[in-house]
């Protein structure tokens, strides 16, 4: 699992008008997929990412909801501290807000991982 800089992803996927944005996504997906946990999306990271842009985003709500209760359940694995709805906080911020909010939420958790406690 590579760490990302979340200030450049940010800006890179506004900069290229949501380009960006789908590369991030997928590398997201994959890396969440690398987990095994009980909470996990059953598609692959391609699968994803196609569903993402052929539904305009819809999918993107599921994934979120998925994502947020799975990395809860990955950061209590690794005994970091984690609260149990950010499956439900991601799926707002995704329907409300944007899914770049989730997106540096979610790999901000993913670099935590893989620097040493």
């Amino acid at each position: 699992m590579q760490q990302r800089n979340i200030a450049l992803y940010i800006i890179l996927s506004f900069v290229t008008c949501g380009i960006f944005f789908f590369y991030w996504y997928y590398c997201i997906a994959s890396d969440m997929d690398r987990f095994d946990t009980p909470t996990k999306v059953s598609t692959s990271p391609a699968v994803s990412l196609l569903l993402l842009i052929v539904t305009c985003g819809i999918y993107g709500w599921y994934t979120w909801y998925i994502w947020g209760n799975q990395s809860s359940e990955i950061m209590a694995m690794y005994g970091r501290p984690t609260d149990n709805n950010r499956g439900v906080l991601y799926l707002v911020l995704a329907i409300v807000a944007t899914s770049v909010i989730n997106m540096g939420l979610l790999q901000n958790d993913l670099n935590s991982l893989s620097a040493p406690p």
